[in-house]
């Protein structure tokens, strides 16, 4: 019998000998001793093994016995944390209440507030829990970014969802710097992707089909770890094909020899999480480009614009040769795309736009310099594939930015509550304190009702240092806010918004309510001059209702081509800043295209712009783009 766990010597080595040469043939999980493990005798080790309750005792343990009343509260904050992510609100809650998050180091915070979003999640269902606890990305602390995707992969396990839960633990690996850790890590995931092939999850079925290559790798050495064979060197046979199919794989670090008693001849890849190999990126092997968009299908409208926009820039480049190609992927996988792209020798992918895709395109082993037009949630992406967005974070930012060079400290924000609003609330925060600037308080509202008095009243109750209000919402939401605002004696106070307040379209009757406003928008929508207008006009005349009314999409997909021809004259590398007509664009350093923006302010109901984006201050900007950074 040829079991999964590296045999101990003695009787059980022998009676492993004598069933193998009996030709009894089935690969067994390893199975629990009939005593339960004793429990871990110190809070690391509970937390390698994923006991955050157990962790949480011994750290209160340590707490009341250290004299030192500084380690003591060290401890005690510990504790607290673990409690949040064992979920204990009770007692994360009664630990963290005696912690100040000003009087935090920056980790610290960071951590504060991860505990705070995890007790505010505990008693949602995963699905609403998932939706507000976004995934890290490039800028993370590791501490954070493995605890976030920790916690994402036991919401995703609540949910019987266990191919997502693995690919959680599989990008948490990314981030653990601890060796033990890591073995942990690695075991659950091997364990997870047992119970998912006695389900009929394996790497062919319908529900890998979106898995990246590193769980789908996982599933088939579980697929393997399951089945039977007639003896130890079919099995290893089996093994070797695996370890040459997905060379580098993390099961390599320990689980091959723990659980199959096999040496492997590698060892998985050692990255940097967040930082792109620019040196190592493919240059274009022609001129063609392609450009891969949901043609049809419920993205059909935004895509139409996207690709509008491309082709406008397109035909007003005097240097573009090729006409581009261009793929409906509403029925097409990555790998379907990938083969296209290169059965079609294209010099430049651009697409796909749909978040899934976007993820495992950034996985696949291509040589296509790929730009995908979505952010993935993982850090990692393989040298030559860059991610652009319109992602409200970066107009989140861009508040921040301008309100701190106005000289404003003190802040309050009302963000609808929500995914969308908790991304957008994480990004001006950070951006905010790391320009000196405090949040003096915040609330949330939800975008249905149509009265926002108990939010705004929550969050005006306690205003003392504030000198502005961040709103994020639809134009009908920041509209009645403003009034209400007003209404609730904060006639005075600065309110600032993102793009998201304005239609595009100027409406003085409709945004009256709005003056005073500032937000942050695309040279596109709100820049002034004769060339922008004249390109304008040219757009609506020649593409009409996408050029005129998906304003934002269009620009887009100019700045998509804009990005396409650098990489065909140049390439990208990190820190490179160009102008665009959705904003000055910077290469971050894992790939992804940061925007920055124009800003203007409402003035009798009209928007009147006050700045465009400055290249200096892309150039000099050391910030992230990640809503959990905090280095």
């Amino acid at each position: 019998m040829i079991v999964s766990r590296k045999p101990s010597l003695g009787v059980f080595a022998l009676f492993l000998f004598a069933l193998t040469l009996g030709g009894c043939a089935q690969q067994m999980r390893q199975t629990s001793p009939d005593a339960a493990p004793a429990p871990a005798s110190s809070p690391t080790q509970a937390i390698a093994a994923g006991d955050y309750a157990r962790a949480a005792e011994l750290y209160m343990q340590a707490s009341s016995r250290e004299s030192n009343p500084d380690r003591s509260r060290r401890l005690r904050f510990e504790a607290g944390l673990a409690a949040a992510q064992a979920g204990n609100v009770s007692m994360a809650q009664q630990i963290l209440d005696s912690f100040t998050p000003s009087s935090l180091q920056r980790l610290d915070r960071g951590r504060y507030e991860l505990a705070r979003r995890e007790i505010s999640i505990a008693s949602l269902p995963p699905s609403q829990a998932l939706d507000r606890l976004p995934p890290p990305s490039s800028g993370t602390a590791p501490e954070i970014a493995e605890r976030v995707w920790e916690k994402r992969a036991q919401l995703h396990f609540e949910q019987n969802n266990l191919i997502a839960g693995i690919g959680a633990l599989v990008q948490r690996g990314v981030w653990l710097i601890d060796d033990q850790m890591l073995r942990g890590n690695d075991n659950t995931i091997y364990d997870k992707a047992l119970d998912a092939i006695s389900l009929g999850q394996g790497p062919q079925s319908p529900a890998a089909r979106d898995a990246d290559q590193t769980t789908i790798g996982w599933l088939a050495l579980a697929d393997i770890g399951q089945r039977r064979w007639s003896s130890r060197n079919e099995r290893d046979r089996a093994l070797r094909d695996w370890e040459q199919r997905f060379a580098q794989h993390p099961a390599t670090r320990a689980v091959l020899e723990d659980r199959f008693n096999y040496r492997p001849a590698t060892s998985p890849a050692q990255r940097e999480p967040g930082q792109q190999a620019f040196g190592e990126a493919p240059r274009p092997q022609n001129d063609s480009v392609a450009l891969a968009l949901p043609l049809t299908g419920k993205f059909e409208n935004a895509a139409k614009a996207i690709r509008d926009g491309f082709m406008f820039a397109y035909e007003n480049d005097d240097t573009a040769s090729s006409r581009p190609m261009i793929y409906d992927t509403n029925t097409m996988s990555a790998t379907d795309l990938q083969r296209r792209a290169e059965s079609d020798r294209v010099g430049v992918l651009v697409g796909p736009l749909d978040k899934p895709k976007v993820a495992e395109m950034s996985r696949l082993n291509s040589r296509i310099p790929t730009v995908g037009l979505n952010y993935s949630d993982s850090p990692d992406a393989r040298p030559g594939f860059y991610q652009f967005a319109l992602a409200p974070e970066d107009e989140a930012r861009e508040v921040a930015r301008h309100a701190a060079d106005e000289g404003h400290r003190g802040a309050l924000a009302l963000v609808p509550s929500g995914g969308w609003g908790s991304r957008v609330f994480d990004a001006f925060r950070e951006a905010f304190e790391q320009r000196g600037g405090q949040l003096v308080n915040y609330a949330t509202y939800e975008p249905s009702e149509p009265d926002h008095r108990d939010p705004i009243q929550a969050v005006l109750r306690n205003r003392s240092g504030a000198d502005f209000i961040f709103v994020a919402g639809q134009p009908d939401q920041a509209r009645l806010i403003r009034s209400q605002l007003r209404y609730y004696r904060a006639r005075n106070l600065p309110m600032f918004t993102t793009s998201h307040a304005y239609t595009g379209t100027v409406n003085a009757g409709d945004d009256i309510d709005l003056n005073g406003v500032g937000f942050a928008d695309m040279p596109w929508v709100i820049g002034q001059g004769n060339f922008l207008e004249t390109r304008r006009t040219e757009a609506e005349q020649r593409y009409g209702t996408t050029a005129k009314h998906y304003k934002r999409l269009f620009a887009m997909g100019m700045d998509a081509w804009r990005l396409t021809d650098r990489i065909a004259a140049q390439g990208l590398s990190g820190g490179d800043v160009f102008e665009g007509m959705s904003g000055v664009l910077k290469v971050n350093p894992d790939g992804t295209i940061r925007r920055y923006l124009a800003w203007a302010v409402f003035r009798n109901g009209e928007p009147q712009l006050v700045e465009m984006p400055s290249m200096s201050d892309a150039r000099n900007d050391t910030s992230s783009r990640d809503p959990w950074a905090t280095r």
